[in-house]
Parts: C-alpha cells; structure tokens; sequence
C-alpha cells in the first residue's frame, strides 16, 4: 500500500480510504485513480491484515424475520448497497420470530466479530437481545423501530390515518381491519393509527379481526371468520401488509364479492405486484430503500465514532382502484 501511496502522490491513510471505496472522505476522482492503479499494479488488499490494524472486521450483521419477506429483501438490499460504498460488507440472518433463535443467531454473530448489528425482526418488550444489554457493540434497529434507540422506521402510526382517513372520505361506516402479529411493532402501530381514527368518526362502526401473521393464508383465514357470522359484510377492509390484502382479496372473491364495488381492501407496503393484481391494490408507501441505506450509513457512523441520527419516513397512500369508488 505504501507503494502504491507512492505512485499515486497520495498519503498511504488516503490510499487506505480509496481503495475501501470511502466516498465520505475521498473524492469520486481519486478513488477511481487509485482503484486503476491498483488493477494495474495487481495489489491485492490483505483483509487479515486491515483488519488487524484497525480492529474491525468491516462486516454488519443483518438480522431479520423471514428472507422470504420481500419487504425485508428490499431492506437488506437497501442495507448491503450502502454497507458496500463505505468498504462494508453485510451477513443475514433470520429468526422466523422466533426468541432462541434469535438468541442463537446474536450469539453467532457476535462470535464472528462483526463491527454492528442492524435489528429488523425486534418484538414489542423484547427489543433489545440480553447480549447487547451491557455490550460495547454498536447497534441500531431498521423497519421495526425501538423508542429509546436508534431507529430507521416508517411512521406506521400516520400510515395507518391515511388509510381510516381515506376509507372514511369514500363514505365508508362499516369498517373492519387485519391487525397482523401482535409482538411486531409495525402491524401495532398501523392498526393503533388506523383504529384510532374510524373510532374519531361518529357512526363509524370497527371491526377488528383475531391476530394472526403477515402472510397471504392469514387475510385469508380472517376474512373468512369475518364472513362466517352471517353478518353484512364490512365495506371496508385494511389489512396490515399487503400479502394479507392479496388473502384477503381472495377471501371476498370467494364469497362472491367485488374488490373496490362490494367491498374496498387497502394493504400496506406497496409492493411491485400491488399494481398489477386483477383489481390494482391501494396500499401506504415507505421510502423502503432510503430506510436500508440511513440504516447502514448510520451504523457506519457509529462504529466509526461518530454521531448518528434517527430516521423515521413519513408514508404516503397510494390509492388504486381497490378502493377508489365512494361508497353511496
């Protein structure tokens, strides 16, 4: 490196930087000319050694719920991007929601030295893992927000508003909504958003369906046990995520119903496929990208001594045809 330092007129320390792609602190023109002099002079980086010196392994831990979570795809690819132009790399781990395993996987990556840790799957009460309690590692939490730490989050509780706020402007009464899991603080803050609003509305009536998960059998199985009691179905339905919407959906086809005529559905997370479904579905809108990338950037921050800053997003509704007929 010292070498290299030499031929391109720079400090060895800038060098350092460059060649870890430190766009903070060096300019774009000179990490491209220190990276071609590198391919020309075939230096190859001794990872062993960077990380000897400096004490870091340059590696963040990502812990999530489910990697089959698109959502949490979209996060974790927000988180790696970002991780990668500051010379980071990012491992992932899912816990399925499940506390031993999360306990394991903490413990794993603990073991394996990497400089921070970015919590997506926290439960409400059960935020912090015990092996961070009175740790030194840096942490923060991204999607699932934690109150007294640093939290890259949407504002799930105004999400939730702009959806009670559309469905009641349409002349919507008859309200139900598909809460989701009760220990993930997302689905309780959309609901408490949500609830909070229709319940604000004189006449409005509110149904809430049994708790179930964010997936597409959970809309499913609710709308069913909805529609079992032999009451008028509700003209409204919101449902926590947008693979509950899809279930949802379903449901009501099943039961002869018109998505957006019979019965307006509203998801959340606007996912690419909600556009494109049979009747386009409205859901609430978070800058998932942005979030991943303040995530890393900030954790970065932190390991590096430096201050780092919450984000929590504003959401905004996206409103299709799922829900765009006022209700007469």
């Amino acid at each position: 490196m010292k070498q290299l330092a030499e031929l391109a007129g720079l400090d060895v320390s800038t060098v350092s930087r460059a060649l870890r792609g430190d766009n903070k602190r060096v300019a774009a023109a000179t990490i491209a000319r220190v990276q071609q002099l590198a391919e020309q002079t075939g230096f190859v980086a001794d990872p062993n050694g960077a990380n000897l010196r400096s004490g870091r392994t340059h590696l963040l831990g990502v812990v999530v719920s489910r990697l089959t979570d698109i959502v949490m795809g979209m996060v974790v690819t927000a988180i790696d991007e970002a991780a990668r132009s500051r010379g980071y790399l990012s491992t992932v781990v899912a816990t399925h929601d499940n506390t031993d395993t999360r306990t394991t996987a903490i413990s794993t990556l603990l073991g394996r030295r990497v400089d921070g840790l970015i919590l997506c799957d926290s439960q409400i009460g059960n935020e912090i893992p015990h092996q961070l309690a009175n740790h030194a590692m840096p942490f923060v939490f991204a999607m699932r927000g934690c109150d007294d730490e640093l939290s890259f989050a949407a504002d799930d509780v105004y999400g939730g508003h702009l959806v009670a706020a559309h469905f009641l402007e349409n002349g919507h009464r008859d309200i139900a909504v598909i809460p989701g899991p009760p220990q993930a603080r997302t689905a309780v803050d959309r609901v408490q958003g949500f609830t909070t609003t229709v319940r604000a509305e004189s006449g409005a009536r509110l149904r809430i369906a049994p708790h179930g998960g964010f997936q597409v059998e959970d809309g499913f199985d609710a709308v069913t046990a909805l529609l079992a009691d032999r009451a008028a179905p509700p003209t409204a339905i919101f449902c926590t995520n947008d693979h509950t919407a899809i279930g949802a959906s379903r449901a009501l086809v099943n039961a002869g119903l018109k998505i957006g005529r019979d019965t307006a559905v509203a998801g959340y997370n606007d996912l690419p496929q909600s556009a494109y479904l049979e009747t386009p579905l409205t859901s609430v809108r978070t800058d998932i990208t942005r979030m991943g990338h303040a995530a890393a950037e900030q954790l970065i921050e932190l390991i590096e001594k430096r201050t780092a800053t919450s984000l929590i997003i504003k959401p905004k509704l996206i409103v299709r045809d799922s829900t765009s007929t006022p209700r007469r």
